[in-house]
């Protein structure tokens, strides 16, 4: 058997999100393992390289926990009325071919089968959401985000659903001026908060049926123990430093500015293998010692984000990347 289909009832949104960071570093019985979880608790859940002053204070609720997951892109809000579809994976082809930069292209292919299946006609416009219609009524239902490791090949695909509960707090660019939608907005959940146990039903049927695996059923969110040691509840976003500069790309912010510890970063709402984004930093801090910059070195250090077996995602030039982390080494720097 290659795929592990688990569901998790009763899992806790702090589980999911320890789960979901420590995805490419856990040890994986079979080539990849589908979790399934309605989170038991709601809240906000940022990006891996979003940073909470991205968000205007007036979309966020004061009263919903704030967690950072392991997938890059933009926030969602999760809750009892949303279905958490985690696809870890030993590496991007792992059940099918896939280049890491066709990620959520490969893989999001059994969700639009499932939920046309439930009756909301499913499509992926090549974004970071999937749009479902029925009877007239259409808009986001869902959004997708992915991590990757260039060094080990491992990828985790992840899916917020929102069943009843919204997925969305804002409209980001990305959705391209559509309103996002719950399936209940759609008229496919119409019995409530049970309807996620249909949804999850209905994706353990169709990622089974694609990859030609049975499904091994847990009891309980045992499986996330492992993950929880690691997880860092010191992590508070609420407490992040703002970018020091911002642009406006292919799905939302790309961005770059120091961290609380110092660190050069780039970030926001794209999604990139980590330890390319992380040489990347490295050699921006390197680069730009002594009231200096090497530009050529930054410039070596960009393109390799383009290099075979490397994904980047949500941006479509890299010169938005060289202008945030200019812009960035100038404020920071005096030059």
């Amino acid at each position: 058997m290659t795929l592990r289909i688990v569901r998790l009832p009763g899992a806790t949104s702090a589980e999911l999100v320890a789960s979901s960071r420590n995805a490419l570093d856990c040890g994986l019985s079979h080539a990849a393992s589908l979790r399934l979880a309605v989170p038991s608790i709601s809240a906000l859940i940022l990006g891996a390289m979003q940073r909470f002053t991205e968000l205007d204070a007036a979309h966020v609720d004061p009263h919903l926990q704030v967690m950072r997951r392991g997938s890059g892109g933009g926030e969602v809000v999760v809750g009892p009325g949303t279905v958490w579809m985690q696809l870890a994976l030993s590496e991007s082809s792992a059940l099918l071919p896939c280049p890491p930069s066709r990620l959520l292209n490969r893989y999001v292919r059994p969700l639009l089968r499932a939920l046309t299946k439930l009756g909301a006609l499913a499509h992926y416009f090549d974004r970071d959401w999937v749009s479902a219609s029925n009877g007239g009524i259409k808009g986001p239902v869902a959004q997708l985000a992915f991590a990757h490791d260039a060094t080990t090949g491992r990828a985790l695909v992840e899916a917020f659903i929102g069943v009843t509960t919204p997925f969305a707090v804002r409209a980001r660019p990305s959705f391209l001026g559509q309103a996002p939608l719950t399936l209940r907005e759609l008229g496919v959940a119409p019995d409530g908060d049970s309807d996620a146990d249909r949804v999850i039903d209905a994706l353990v049927r169709a990622y089974s049926n694609a990859y030609e695996s049975g499904a091994l059923a847990t009891d309980g969110p045992q499986p996330l123990a492992d993950s929880l040691e690691s997880f860092d509840v010191d992590d508070d976003p609420r407490r992040d430093l703002a970018w020091v500069a911002t642009r406006e790309d292919a799905i939302g912010t790309v961005a770059a500015g120091c961290d609380a510890t110092g660190r050069f970063r780039v970030g926001g709402e794209l999604m990139a293998s980590r330890d390319a984004l992380a040489a990347l930093e490295d050699e921006v801090m390197e680069a730009s010692t002594r009231g200096t910059v090497d530009g050529a070195r930054i410039d070596r250090a960009l393109t390799k984000l383009g290099a075979p077996g490397v994904a980047m995602f949500g941006v479509r030039n890299l010169r938005s990347l060289r202008d945030v982390i200019d812009e960035a080494l100038i404020a920071g720097n005096g030059y």
